[in-house]
């Protein structure tokens, strides 16, 4: 019988040789080169042995294993449908929930498997094969009490069938956000510093049960692990609430003689992220070791934040438009709405995910593809897509005006 040891360093002799074949039977190039580049070889792969040869045997596995599997909540969501596609991309087999069929066909065109129906009602479940991943994009904020209770039950139920079928137990990736630190200091001001995972939480009474909820799912460690990130503000795409920047700014321009006025200054800090880069940052989770990452907080942000001030001045430059700060006048409920969204200065540091999963973000700032972001956004108003309306009737519910 031949020993684990041994068997290694037949495996690694084995690719030595067959990477020498290569190099003499392939590349024409003179004996002494061959030579000193088998020799090259050699070198490093005896210096690498531990790593490069468990990587290749890794690789190897993989590739014969079948796909993992993914199951994504809010799939027709702003967040939900990027993380979809980030997996699908990836070879993952991906199933997408949602409430309503409207979003189906761009869920399969895109290879992803949709799926009617709610956490509230996992009656979908036996039809699922055993679930390595599920990543949680949804949310009732009128109720994320009862929501949160009802991703636990599925989270758990999708456990059972996972290990009953010989699986390990799941990951649950989920999406909590970095308003549940609250404010940080405005560009500039003595003391600011960025949101890191350890920073206490102070958020806004409306998450109390969002925070709670996503805090809690990290004890069941005997049912699941569990992952819970606070991403910041999105854009790209659709635009989720930095669209509302171009909505207002071509309201300004049409309505408002030229003028966008804002209920901020220009130290507000606005850190957001391209939808895609967070939608990687899940998958990057999902794909790293589970011993790194299983009960963790991640927070997810671009490289840099943008200040208002920045934003303004590329705002005025493409909508030719006034940008104008002011005070909310008392009783203005629409100013307050847009308080929210750009007066909520907060600077939120990444560095725990980027050294954990290798994680960075790709896309340009939202300053730097401003025009390119704008496009997007005109394209999916005038598709009529459900993330655009969705967040337009979000906008309604604020008393935005922005036709």
């Amino acid at each position: 019988m031949i020993s684990t040891k041994r068997r290694s360093e037949l495996c690694i002799y084995t690719v030595e040789q067959n990477i020498s074949m290569i190099l003499y039977t392939m590349l024409e190039i003179p004996p002494s080169l061959k030579r000193a580049c088998a020799s090259s070889l050699h070198f490093h792969l005896h210096h690498y042995t531990h790593t490069r040869i468990s990587l290749f045997l890794s690789s190897t596995l993989e590739l014969s294993m079948s796909p993992k599997t993914a199951l994504v909540t809010g799939a027709n969501g702003f967040l939900g449908y990027a993380v979809c596609r980030a997996f699908s991309l990836a070879g993952w087999t991906t199933y997408g929930l949602m409430r309503s069929n409207k979003s189906a066909l761009d869920l399969l065109k895109e290879e992803i498997i949709p799926i009617i129906g709610t956490a509230a009602d996992p009656s979908f479940i036996s039809e699922l094969p055993p679930i390595d991943v599920v990543i949680c994009c949804s949310g009732d904020p009128s109720n994320f009490g009862a929501h949160s209770k009802d991703i636990t039950s599925m989270i758990q139920q999708l456990s059972k069938i996972a290990q009953a079928n010989g699986h390990g137990k799941p990951l649950a990736i989920i999406s909590s956000g970095c308003k549940d630190y609250g404010t940080t200091l405005r560009h500039g001001e003595p003391g600011l510093a960025p949101h890191t995972e350890q920073s206490p939480l102070n958020f806004p009474p409306i998450l109390t049960e969002r925070v709670h909820g996503a805090l809690d799912m990290m004890k069941l460690t005997d049912d699941f692990d569990c992952v819970v990130t606070r991403p910041t503000t999105l854009y790209g795409r659709s635009g989720s609430y930095y669209g509302f920047i171009f909505a207002l700014a071509e309201a300004a321009r049409n309505q408002s003689n030229g003028v966008m006025s804002i209920p901020s200054d220009a130290h507000a800090i606005l850190h957001g992220t391209h939808v895609d880069d967070v939608a990687n940052a899940y998958l990057a989770i999902a794909e790293a070791p589970r011993d790194i990452v299983a009960g963790q907080v991640y927070n997810i942000s671009s490289h840099r934040y943008e200040t208002l001030g920045e934003i303004a001045e590329v705002v005025q430059k493409h909508h030719g438009i006034e940008f104008k700060y002011v005070d909310p006048a008392d009783g203005d409920n629409e100013a307050y709405a847009i308080k929210l969204v750009f007066d909520f200065p907060q600077w939120v540091g990444s560095d725990k995910l980027r050294k954990d999963t290798g994680w960075r973000d790709r896309k340009p700032l939202f300053t730097e593809g401003y025009q390119l972001y704008r496009t997007a956004y005109e394209a999916a108003a005038q598709a009529k897509t459900e993330q655009h309306e969705r967040i337009m009737r979000t906008a309604q519910g604020f008393g935005l005006k922005l036709d």
